[in-house]
């Protein structure tokens, strides 16, 4: 599988027990992660069920969570059914929402808004008519997740609501939102922080003496040492002395970009002991986990921070270190459009990126 999710097909999803297939008909897309020895794993937890399976063998696992979700009942049952019968039922519109920004959306971002309604957000307005969901309701759900300080998921949650609620407005569902007196609560996306040179070094040693898998350790350092994304990994690939990736941050509907790192001094010392297949294969999730048990202080993306922080340390100028990152140009004519680095010159800039980590490299 490419993508870090499970779909399942109409045909799959119609030799679930009636009651289930009620719930998932509209959440046909399921994340998976990596544990980090190796397993995977994929959930259900909504509507009362806590559906699990795991596999070693990620071809063999949709057949297991299948299976599972086959034998699986809720905890406890519905008041009577929640059944689906009206088109102005919540999870309705919200599915035929969610449905129409499908082929407009990447299939993770899809899978993120399948959970965040299954977890977060149907458990309290699922069965409901639109018409009696009143601005209250809304404003207490968003209340509950500040006042445990969840406040990205609140905010996420407002930002869904506000759209599945303009949508019904425009189906005619609905004469005006209950979202249209409400704030949105505040929150402020966290931009994390680069290692230092001492955190760096630290960071080699946790990992060397570490019981990581080897193409997990392998992973870190060559994120640490290109500064891509944990979602490039699996396109990466050396050419000419570059690592070549395709940025994903493309969206759907543009053409998908690619981009050149030229292999630095602090890349190529490491570069003969790693096995790219072996690393490329490595799934995100397994990374996220291990940069947080490695060093809990820091998170995985800092990784590409400390990446960007170091070259410009080495004398690298900005505008060269944006186009190794995959940045946007900024707004002027001259980077849009002037700007164009050679290969040659390219690779010599990155000959500056070397620093002492003495006695690990």
């Amino acid at each position: 599988m490419q993508n870090s999710a499970i779909r399942l097909t109409k045909k799959e999803v119609k030799t679930l027990p009636k009651e289930l297939q009620d719930k998932i008909t509209i959440e046909l897309t399921f994340p998976v992660r990596q544990k980090p020895n190796g397993v995977f794993e994929v959930r259900y937890r909504a509507h009362g069920y806590n559906v699990a399976a795991s596999s070693k063998d990620e071809n063999k696992l949709k057949a297991k969570f299948i299976e599972a979700l086959r034998n699986s009942s809720p905890r406890e049952l519905p008041a009577p059914a929640v059944a689906v019968q009206s088109a102005a039922k919540f999870e309705t519109v919200a599915g035929r929402w969610l449905e129409l920004k499908r082929p407009t959306i990447k299939p993770t971002t899809h899978a993120y808004y399948v959970q965040l309604f299954g977890a977060n957000i149907y458990p309290v307005l699922s069965g409901r008519e639109l018409a009696e969901i009143k601005q209250s309701d809304v404003q207490q759900l968003v209340n509950d997740y500040v006042a445990q300080e969840k406040y990205r998921t609140a905010l996420k949650i407002f930002q869904t609501l506000q759209a599945v609620f303009e949508f019904a407005v425009g189906e005619e569902l609905l004469e005006r939102s209950p979202m249209r007196l409400l704030k949105a609560p505040k929150y402020e996306e966290e931009n994390g922080v680069a290692l230092t040179v001492e955190e760096e070094r630290e960071l080699l040693r946790r990992i060397e003496e570490s019981k990581c898998a080897p193409a997990i350790k392998a992973a870190l350092i060559f994120i640490l040492y290109t500064g891509i994304r944990r979602s490039e990994l699996a396109s990466a690939k050396i050419v000419d002395g570059c690592v070549e990736v395709r940025n994903s941050k493309t969206r759907k509907g543009f053409k998908e970009k690619t981009r050149f790192i030229p292999v630095t001094p602090m890349l190529a010392a490491w570069l003969p002991g790693f096995k790219l297949d072996e690393l490329r294969a490595v799934r995100p999730d397994a990374l996220t986990q291990a940069m947080k048990r490695l060093m809990p202080e820091h998170h995985l993306h800092e990784l590409r921070h400390t990446f960007i922080t170091r070259c410009q340390e080495c004398g690298v100028p900005r505008e060269v270190v944006s186009v190794w990152a995959g940045h946007a140009p900024d707004n002027t004519q001259t980077s849009k459009v002037y700007t164009r680095f050679s290969p040659e010159f390219m690779k010599k800039e990155a000959q500056k990126v070397i620093y002492n980590l003495s006695p690990l490299v």
